[in-house]
């Protein structure tokens, strides 16, 4: 029982007697299966220490979190004497130590370590309610593995996907047959970042079962990709984000080849202008190569002169080329066509907004996402007039996040971390054979220092952010492919621990 005390970070610290003296202020409570341990509303007149079972925190009908062997309930509203902000319900029959708001006092007096904790957790908290749990990464998540007839023969795949995709320990509970082995759901949540706990759809008590776990998946037929199984169950599905930067966009080809050469593969893809554009191609299914040898063709240089030729304004006239190459590049296929989740990122300029595309056909998403201004009238479409998302998120990092990806990679490629010349021999600059616009080129160069902030920035929400150091060079010297590729390789080779620290290497099974 002291070892169940002495788990949660409001007793750390005390020593064994401490606990036992602790210990013994405390009193023993049951509870049913569905009983209530405290109720939203309630005076906070006593704090649970679970000892048995698990309990589930609700809020407004909603669940919110679980709480099991270890955790404690009620402790902010002991301390503030507010009133109990949420409901804790017992899920399956459960025990638990009650400590009064009398006793805590006395408790206090003599153990003062205990106020300093709840200090920490109250800072660490920032004072979110009591629905809110401390660190989940402390602890592992449970995920309850419902498997039909045709799937129970694939169990053993799924678990060796699951720990293969998971940096942290993978363990798990068949209770096909018995439901003893859930006993130990606790002390293998203490253990491990993942615990799989397997239940067959047709048995007795599935509802309880789920009750246990902190997320479920069903699966009913054999999964077509266990590997992406293995994935979702340890939260490692892998989503890349590619930022906007013209000709610079050779780095994100040059990351993407580090990626696959080291196993990984990309599950969600998100793009902002050139980014758009790459991300396009790797959804469709084309790998590093396919996708470098698609850019080289397209932005050959007479196609650059025809896309970058000037009107007497100002304004390139390429709008046809430049919808020409998309359509070409793409094959005239839509967003239903790919093989895996896109998010192609513009700006609406009526509602002065992101405006994510994820739907319709290809070219038309990615003309709208590099209608860049200066250069591209905005596309209009559905009463939106967009443009190139450089202006707003010239990193879409929380669009790939918000499309399901687990673990994010964001590659930047508007940075200050510039080199004032490339290493080794550099080629000499060639300009396009077509008209520059030196003002074109200084509004370019403008919006692009008005970026700085934003792409860091941007990128930084991801868990893994990528930022090529590249040397002199501008958003249209595509001639310059090979030293932008080469330079996105090595930021993502320098990146690639901070990613195995969040997910294995694991290519998928599927075959495009």
């Amino acid at each position: 029982m002291l070892d169940v005390v002495g788990r949660n970070p409001l007793f750390a610290g005390l020593a064994p007697a401490e606990l036992e003296e602790l210990a013994g202020a405390m009193q023993m409570r049951s509870f049913e299966a569905n009983e209530v341990i405290c109720r939203a509303g309630d005076p906070g007149d006593s704090l649970f220490l679970v000892t048995g079972g698990f309990a589930r925190v609700e809020l407004e009908e909603r669940i919110v979190a679980r709480l099991r062997r270890g955790d404690v309930i009620g402790e902010m509203s002991l301390v503030t004497g507010e009133p109990r902000t949420a409901t804790v319900v017992a899920a399956v029959p459960a025990t638990a130590l009650e400590l009064s708001r009398d006793d805590i006092g006395t408790v206090i007096a003599k153990q003062p370590r205990i106020l300093e904790n709840l200090t920490r957790i109250l800072s660490d908290r920032l004072a979110a309610t009591t629905a809110r749990v401390a660190d989940s990464r402390a602890r592992g998540e449970a995920v309850a593995l419902v498997v039909g007839e045709a799937a129970a023969k694939c169990v053993p795949e799924i678990l060796a996907a699951t720990e293969a995709a998971s940096p942290r320990a993978v363990a798990s509970i068949d209770v096909r047959s018995s439901l003893d082995p859930l006993e130990r759901l606790d002390d293998l949540l203490a253990q491990n970042g993942t615990v799989v706990i397997v239940v067959d759809s047709t048995q007795d008590g599935v509802p309880l079962l789920v009750e246990a776990a902190d997320r479920t998946e069903t699966v009913e037929e054999e999964p077509p990709d266990v590997a992406w199984l293995g994935r979702h169950l340890a939260r490692t599905k892998l989503g890349l984000a590619l930022g906007a930067g013209g000709a610079k966009g050779y780095a994100h080809v040059g990351a993407l080849q580090v990626l696959e050469d080291a196993g990984y593969t990309v599950d969600f893809v998100s793009g902002s202008s050139i980014g758009a554009m790459v991300g396009a191609w790797i959804a469709l299914g084309l790998d590093a190569a396919e996708i470098d040898a698609t850019m080289r063709d397209a932005f050959r240089s007479e196609t650059i002169d025809e896309i970058f030729k000037l009107s007497m304004s100002g304004g390139s006239t390429g709008l046809d080329a430049m919808t020409r190459l998309l359509r070409e590049t793409t094959r005239d296929k839509t967003f239903a066509d790919l093989v895996l989740p896109l998010v192609v990122m513009t700006v609406d300029l009526n509602a002065q907004a992101p405006a994510p595309v994820t739907e319709g056909p290809l070219w038309e998403a990615l003309l709208a996402a590099t209608a860049l201004a200066g250069m591209f009238p905005p596309h209009e479409q559905g009463g939106k007039r967009l443009v190139d998302g450089l202006a707003l998120v010239p990193v879409p990092t929380d669009a790939v996040a918000e499309a399901g990806a687990d673990v994010t990679v964001a590659v930047n490629i508007i940075s200050r971390q510039t080199l004032p010349a490339w290493p080794g021999e550099v080629p000499e600059a060639v300009p396009s054979r077509g008209a520059r616009s030196r003002m074109l080129d200084t509004l370019l160069e403008v919006m692009d220092l008005a970026q700085l902030d934003s792409s860091e920035r941007h990128a930084a929400r991801a868990d893994v952010p990528v930022t090529p150091r590249f040397g002199p060079g501008s958003w249209r010297d595509f001639h310059l492919a090979d030293l932008f590729l080469e330079a996105g390789r090595q930021a993502a080779e320098e990146q690639l621990p901070a990613l195995r620290s969040l997910a294995r290497p694991q290519p998928s099974t599927v075959t495009n």
